[in-house]
């Protein structure tokens, strides 16, 4: 029925309070004693407070609160006034009425009004923690009012009647009394707030204003609440269907919040992402920089944009551009800042895929340059060779040895050009996938001891000890696969190991190694510099070509070998140490008829 009549209610109990505080407790038991001041009007009063907190809102408990202390202090000084003046003055009671209520303890009264204060205070903390953890309405009050009556009965037993000799029964009275009122309010104002005091109300007269039923400014609090979950159930849904990440930070930089795409992006939960663990989801390689830089960013309140990896659980590798801007309040101070991250991992590997064919293109480009270099150095040689001794060939004076010998070197330089012709022949078919295999028995020793013999003259006139080992026997040799490959590889392994071996050994062969045939070429020349090993497979390039002219060849024979070595499905590789030799090896497989 409004707030009135609650207000002139509470003044009521007051003033009955006053009056029964410390002059009239009812002996229940030999142990037990109740007071109506204190146990029922004033655990009322407690109530009250609580019912308007949760109906209405804080600030009108708070004038509430101020109005009941208030009532007590000038209760206290009116009896006080009071009493001075019927002691000292002569008074006139023609009713004879009894004069004992101005004799009431006022410290009581005082200690009371302290505790109440106190009380009140402690009940809105309580009902708001309690809230947090409990959904029912009678615990909460229940619980509330139970530690605040038992709070109010410890300490105003022991303010107020702490030189009794019956101090302990006036303590155990207080608390049983004020517990079980508190239960038996819980109950009565349970009921209350669930089936009389409902949210909604529908007037029965339309014609008439509703002066008592009107929306407090609590339940206005409850409908913008609610408009607030709304936008924000609102606001959640958009987070989670952008196809971007989104995340969310204080002023100082640590994360708050995190959209499910920037969970599914990371390879993080929301719960692992919060503060600064999203920190432990970027590539190692990336972290230390990118913390640097984010935090940079926060402390001089700007904008930041930076490319990053995540790296996931399953190894795997995501890129990612991420920005934020700083969040400002309406006073304009930055409170955290809002971001996104983009999935940009086919664009960066795109860009690297583009940046690696760059790199092939301009190192093939610049192995091109070189053969050409190398081809004209290697072409210019037998041709100035072959045209030299054919101008001495007109010499009438020549004598028949002398002609043999220009002769000789003129088939010689011939042979070399035909050489690097032929190698440029097969790398073109290579290079066009024009190269056809054809498989026939191959005897492997006799192909193997024909290149002895025929490399043999060869290192003995350099002084090189050239050896052979064969791995199988002579039935067990005879393999499928193509004869002129598997001697164009071994042939030009063994004329590498000749071309850069000045002194000491070379020995070649093969063993059964699985289903294949692992041949090796081991020799004691130059060796191949470590950053070079991969390198001499490709086209046109030799093993020193960075520090002078390549030694005579055009630099493609281990690129054609190595094509062919795949042809007939097998692998190629070498160990060498710079000045301590080489070994080659290669393999094919061992198919018989």
């Amino acid at each position: 029925m409004g707030m009135g009549l609650l207000f002139t209610s509470l003044g009521l109990f007051q003033f009955i309070q006053v009056f029964l505080a410390s002059t009239l407790y009812f002996e229940i038991s030999d142990t037990l004693l109740v007071s109506p001041g204190s146990s029922i009007l004033f655990s009322a009063t407690l109530f009250a407070v609580l019912l308007i907190y949760i109906k209405e809102d804080a600030s009108t408990a708070r004038r509430l609160i101020y109005a009941l202390v208030i009532a007590n202090v000038l209760l206290c000084f009116l009896l006080i006034s009071f009493r001075l003046n019927i002691e000292g003055a002569d008074s006139y009671n023609p009713f004879d009425i009894s004069t004992e209520f101005f004799y009431t303890n006022v410290f009581v009264l005082f200690v009371g009004t302290a505790i109440l204060f106190l009380d009140s205070i402690l009940i809105i903390f309580l009902f708001e923690f309690i809230s947090k953890y409990v959904s029912s309405l009678f615990l909460r009050m229940l619980l509330t009012m139970t530690i605040v009556l038992s709070f109010d009965a410890i300490f105003f037993s022991l303010g107020s009647f702490w030189y009794f000799d019956d101090i302990i029964k006036i303590l155990y009275s207080g608390l049983v009394s004020k517990v079980f009122t508190g239960i038996f309010y819980s109950i009565l104002f349970t009921l209350y707030l669930k089936h009389f005091e409902k949210e909604t109300y529908r007037a029965n007269h339309s014609t008439f204003k509703d002066i008592y039923h009107s929306l407090t400014y609590r339940q206005k609090f409850e409908v913008a609440e609610k408009a607030i979950q709304l936008t924000e159930n609102r606001y959640h849904t958009l987070t989670n269907l952008v196809p971007v990440g989104i995340f969310m930070t204080k002023a100082d930089g640590k994360t708050t919040f995190v959209n499910p795409k920037w969970c599914s992006i990371s390879g993080l939960s929301q719960e692992q992402s919060i503060n600064d663990g999203w920190f432990k989801a970027v590539h190692p390689e990336d972290r230390k920089k990118l913390k640097k830089e984010w935090y940079a960013s926060t402390g001089q309140s700007k904008d930041s944009d930076a490319e990053y990896r995540f790296l996931k659980p399953d190894g795997s590798i995501t890129w990612v551009l991420g920005q934020a801007i700083p969040e400002y309040n309406e006073k304009h101070q930055i409170i955290g800042y809002v971001g996104t991250i983009t999935d940009i991992t086919e664009i960066k590997l795109y860009e690297i895929e583009l940046s690696r064919l760059k790199e092939k293109a301009e190192e093939s480009d610049r192995l091109k340059s070189a053969f050409l270099a190398n081809m004209s150095h290697e072409i210019r040689t037998p041709m100035n060779g072959i045209m030299g001794l054919a101008e001495l060939l007109k010499e009438p004076k020549l004598t028949g040895d002398e002609q043999k010998l220009y002769l000789d070197l003129i088939k010689e330089s011939g042979a070399r050009m035909l050489n690097i012709i032929k190698d440029i022949i097969d790398i073109s078919r290579i290079e066009a996938d024009q190269v056809t295999l054809f498989t026939n028995e191959v005897d492997v020793n006799e192909q193997t001891e024909y290149l002895y013999q025929f490399f043999k003259p060869e290192t003995d006139k350099k002084g090189i000890s050239l050896s052979l080992h064969n791995g199988l026997n002579p039935e067990e040799a005879i393999i499928q696969t193509d004869k002129e490959k598997f001697n164009a590889v071994l042939t030009n392994l063994v004329k590498n190991a000749i071309k850069y071996t000045n002194e000491g050994q070379i020995e070649f062969g093969y063993k059964q190694k699985d289903q294949f045939l692992q041949f090796y070429v081991q020799d004691t020349g130059i060796g191949i510099p470590k950053n070079r090993q991969e390198a001499i497979f490709d086209r046109f390039v030799q093993a020193d070509i960075e520090d002078r002219y390549a030694l005579e060849g055009a630099g493609i024979g281990l690129s054609i070998a190595k094509a062919y070595v795949e042809m007939l499905d097998g692998k190629i590789w070498l160990k060498s140490k710079k000045d301590k030799g080489t070994t080659f090896y290669f393999t094919i497989p061992y198919l018989q008829k």
